[in-house]
């Protein structure tokens, strides 16, 4: 999937500032594991979503996606640190690819997304120091951890907004690559950088440190008209795909260059930078668009000679595309017109962030259904695990069994053989330690004395490590045969009494292993692709407290000093009862009658009542009962009375 470019996120920026200035934080998500969802409150617009994913997107969205269950930690910290915080701006860091948000609460917060290389998501505080990140990165000199101070990376290439024609001069001067590559790798990418080789004319071949001053110029003019609307905020949001006529060409490959962070120094970046591909119909219209006959030239002088206008690079690329298709499948999303989609067909868009909305959103659902699969394979497995524990425990229990039934009818079938080492052990006692006994076994084996040679080793303590028929046993010279014996026989009997309730758990965990399998076979089969938010239209008497009253008519009520201020004046008709608790703290309430219709009925003022009381101060303050009147609206005024004073929402019964 296409990550943004820093001209993309110039426009996403840009949009944000303008969208989520003074908006609250609500709520965050964390649906993918590279994807971060906060929800905005916006004044006068309500709920906004923004999808931020590290190394690729950031724009609002209408696809909510479905979130987990049990929330990760990273959006936890961010509503712990930014619930009902106010973002105060959004701007793009020195036109990279790293958007910050600064949102103010007791302190203020800075939110960094970037989306260079694999991308990051970064919670700073007010003296830049990071308070968690969601991916934890040392790399390239910096230490992306909790408390290290938040570094840039370095910064590289070129401003493109702010760029002068010296600085392009010095660009092409001090390179030592092609001017394709040149561009590409200032921070321009490969897509813009063709583009503007599309519009100037100029080989894009040339090496860039022979360029002629004539040649930059063309360069410079024509980077200046290509991203003129994104200096003049005038966007213009898009959504390209191909137009399939006719066979395609099986050698037409896409002229795209991956998008590269103008400090990035690695290998692969720099190999990612210079794939810009031998576009055929570029290439020609370049070469085109530079021929002039004897007789033009005779004309122009040479540097006007080699410029080309819009207008005939259009009509060349035109006559161009009746024999070269675009790339089948091709598609893009960006936030200004270029001749090299001018044969694609567009869907135009109010906004940059709703045209990226519309080209990413439709591509995650395999990303949610992919981190969907981990968490239960999590889940499942940590019952799997615990099964094969149960499993390989049971199969000791019965390896245990048989092996100390076989030690123990050993030493009755080599009775004799170890009484007599036993016997001969005890009678040395009486003058050597266990130590001058072992020594003096280990002798006399090597000179092979007879009952020494089932030993294998003893210890300090009188141990014997006895082999019998090839079965290494354990004997303890301080007790009898048939003590030793039936210590293996104990160890036998233990062992096969906890094999019943190790057989119990296993089939418990069985069930268990089962229960989860089938739940995440359920779960999995109900994850969706995002669907699109409707937004329901509202209503007037929606955005209000109201009922029906069980006659059949709209009560409607303030929810706050203002909606009381618009009850009255907007929705307050001649035909209508006005009612309100008697106490400081209530919504104005008010009874819609029809044109035509007879009195209002008792039971629908006795509803509207029961709402003015509920809604009133007398509710937290703990009251019983509470007063409500009611009045015509000819009897309700917002003008006072000579030194008197009306507050906003509230009135003059007269």
């Amino acid at each position: 999937m296409k990550a943004m470019s820093n001209v993309d996120l110039y426009a996403i920026s840009h949009e944000l500032d303008e969208l989520l200035k003074e908006a609250r934080v609500q709520k965050a998500y964390q649906p993918t594991r590279d994807t971060v969802i906060i929800r905005f409150h916006v004044p006068g617009k309500g709920r906004v979503d923004v999808a931020f994913q590290a190394g690729l997107r950031v724009h609002t969205t209408q696809y909510p996606p479905e979130n987990p269950k049990v929330p990760p930690s990273f959006p936890m910290l961010l509503r712990k640190h930014l619930k009902n915080a106010t973002v105060k701006g959004v701007r793009q860091h020195n036109f990279d690819r790293i958007l910050e948000i600064d949102i103010q609460k007791e302190h203020r917060f800075t939110l960094v997304v970037e989306l260079f290389s694999q991308g990051n998501i970064i919670l700073l505080d007010e003296d830049n120091r990071i308070i968690l990140p969601l991916k934890h990165r040392h790399a390239q000199g910096r230490k992306i951890t909790s408390k290290e101070e938040y570094q840039y990376p370095e910064e590289r290439g070129i401003h493109i907004l702010n760029v002068e024609l010296e600085d392009l001069k010095d660009l092409f001067a001090n390179s030592d690559s092609d001017l394709i590559r040149t561009l590409a790798r200032s921070g321009l990418g490969g897509m813009y950088s063709e583009e503007i080789f599309l519009r100037s004319g100029v080989d894009k071949k040339l090496p860039a440190n022979e360029v002629s001053e004539s040649d930059v110029e063309s360069i410079y003019q024509s980077m200046t008209e290509l991203f003129k609307p994104l200096k003049t905020f005038k966007f213009q949001p898009q959504i390209v795909r191909e137009v399939i006529e006719g066979e395609e060409n099986e050698d037409e490959t896409s002229n795209e260059v991956k998008e590269p962070h103008q400090h990035e120094t690695t290998e692969s970046t720099k190999n990612e930078a210079t794939k810009t591909t031998k576009d055929e119909s570029t290439e020609s219209t370049s070469d085109e668009a530079r021929k002039t006959t004897p007789d033009e030239a005779k004309e122009t002088t040479p540097d006007e000679a080699r410029k080309t206008t819009t207008d005939e690079i259009t009509e060349i690329t035109k006559n161009k595309s009746e024999t070269k298709k675009p790339k089948k499948g091709k598609e893009d999303v960006l936030p200004l017109d270029i001749l090299t989609y001018q044969d694609f067909k567009k869907e135009r868009f109010e906004t940059f962030n709703q045209a990226a909305d519309e080209f990413y959103s439709g591509k995650v659902g395999a990303d949610i259904k992919k981190v969907q699969e981990d968490i239960w394979a999590k889940e499942v497995g940590k019952y799997e695990k615990r099964l094969r524990i149960q499993e390989d425990t049971l199969k000791k229990f019965q390896k245990t069994i048989i092996e100390t039934k076989k030690k123990g009818n050993l030493l009755y079938a080599h009775y004799s053989e170890v009484q007599n080492l036993l016997d001969i052990i005890h009678q040395a006692r009486e003058n050597f330690s266990w130590m001058e006994i072992a020594s003096k076994l280990k002798k006399a084996r090597k000179e092979g004395m007879k009952e020494a040679q089932i030993i294998e080793s003893m210890d300090k303590m009188g141990v014997l490590l006895l082999n019998l028929e090839g079965e290494r046993i354990t004997v303890d010279a301080n007790l009898e045969i048939p003590e030793n014996a039936e210590k293996y026989y104990n160890k036998g009997k233990k062992a096969k009494r906890k094999i019943k309730g190790v057989n119990i758990a296993i089939e418990r965990t069985k069930k268990d292993v089962e229960r989860k399998r089938n739940k995440r076979e359920l779960a999995l089969e109900r994850v969706q692709v995002p669907q699109k938010r409707v937004r329901k239209e509202l209503k007037w008497f929606e955005k209000l407290r109201w009922f029906l009253s069980s006659d059949g008519l709209l009560v409607i009520g303030g929810r706050d000093a203002g909606t009381n201020e618009l009850v009255v004046k907007r929705y307050l008709d001649n035909n209508d009862i006005y009612l309100h608790s008697d106490i400081h703290g209530a919504p104005s309430v008010v009874i819609k009658k029809g044109e035509g219709e007879g009195d209002i009925p008792e039971s629908t003022i006795q509803e509207a009542g029961t709402l003015a009381a509920s809604f009133s101060s007398a509710w937290n303050k703990g009251y019983g009962s509470q007063d409500v009147y009611w009045v015509h609206p000819d009897q309700v005024s917002k003008t006072p009375q000579s030194g008197e004073f009306v507050a906003r929402g509230a009135f003059i019964i007269r």
